[in-house]
């Protein structure tokens, strides 16, 4: 295989010739415009090729840009949320214990669903980022084994085997020659009809949800940015230093739509989690982080120990809110908006 890039009209354009004996123009999800042809293909032929073809490029890159995903950035500390088949999963980094996974997703009794990262391997990016990213694909692979044979039989191939990839791909799914799919390990975030809508655009097969849904779901995937360090740095321009970090919603006003953020008015929960219609349970940004308050008001604090987490004052060294406890032993008040002590 050789490699050349040619400039086409100010853009750059990238020819890889093979043994391959047709011509083929391809785009990447990075926006570059790639020719794909025979050992003899010539400048001035991969030039006609784009060229007759531009209105095409100019249609993929439009769609590029409009549904790129946002690729935000999670950070390594209890209280985060990983979103899993539509669940917010609230994070507890716990103590390593003889035998156990680095990183289980469950239903806790108290806390509802819940993911424990193992302490060992909370204190590197790298790490975590791995076990995370492992953690989804185990997951999503055995929904396949449950759901997708239900899917592949509505096809006139019942047999396409269904796989799941923990490498970061350029393609949400990766169609094969023998037929078979590759799913990229981040799509264990969506809900299961998303999930399923997204096969089912795939392989061809009619529409059982809202495509505009799953297009803004795939925008928000975390794709394994990770940051060890509680919040991100403050912003350098004080009249937008308390703005919401997700949705950069102004406080006093309500966050949008699809911000990661936001609580459910009624529950109180990650709002990304209700399913509740429309935009009727849609909260307002206060300024603080959700839930800082309230453990300020009711001294829940916690820092990290030798054995994990464990409780501590407001001013101990290294003390966070502690967001798990809060969820643990208050509940919400629909009237306040707020979590409170059950009298």
């Amino acid at each position: 295989m050789s490699e050349r890039t040619i400039n086409i009209n100010g853009v750059s354009v990238t020819i890889l010739t093979t043994n391959r004996t047709t011509l083929e123009l391809d785009i990447a999800s990075t926006g570059n415009i790639i020719v794909r042809g025979p050992s003899t293909t010539t400048d001035d032929e991969a030039r006609d090729l784009v060229n007759r073809r531009r209105r095409w490029i100019y249609r993929q890159l439009t769609h590029f840009c409009e549904t790129a995903p946002e690729n935000p950035i999670k950070a390594i500390k209890n209280g985060e949320t990983f979103t899993l088949f539509g669940r917010p999963h609230t994070l507890r980094i716990t103590r390593q214990e003889p035998g156990a996974s680095a990183a289980t997703a469950y239903t806790h009794p108290d806390l509802g669903p819940t993911l424990d990262l193992r302490q060992h391997a909370a204190t590197n990016e790298d790490d975590a980022r791995r076990t995370l990213i492992n953690l989804y694909a185990d997951e999503t692979r055995d929904w396949l084994k449950n759901h997708g044979r239900r899917i592949t039989q509505l096809t006139t191939n019942p047999d396409t085997e269904l796989k799941v990839s923990w490498r970061a791909r350029t393609r949400w799914i990766t169609r094969h020659k023998d037929g078979s799919l590759t799913l990229h390990w981040a799509l264990g975030q969506l809900p299961a009809i998303l999930l399923r809508e997204l096969l089912h655009r795939t392989l061809d097969l009619h529409s059982i949800a809202d495509g505009h849904e799953l297009d803004q779901h795939l925008q928000t995937l975390w794709l394994g940015r990770l940051q060890l360090t509680p919040d991100p740095e403050p912003p350098t321009n004080p009249a937008t230093s308390d703005t919401c970090p997700k949705c950069h919603t102004r406080p006093g006003d309500l966050h949008t739509h699809w911000c990661g953020l936001a609580q459910c008015a009624l529950t109180g929960r990650q709002r990304s989690g209700c399913t509740h219609p429309g935009t009727t349970c849609l909260t307002l940004w206060s300024g603080r982080w959700p839930g800082q308050e309230e453990c300020e008001e009711y001294g829940f604090y916690y820092r990290p120990g030798a054995n994990g987490a464990e409780p501590c004052n407001a001013d101990d060294e290294g003390a966070e809110h502690d967001l798990n406890r809060l969820y643990r032993e208050c509940v919400w008040d629909v009237r306040l908006q707020r979590m409170v002590l059950p009298t």
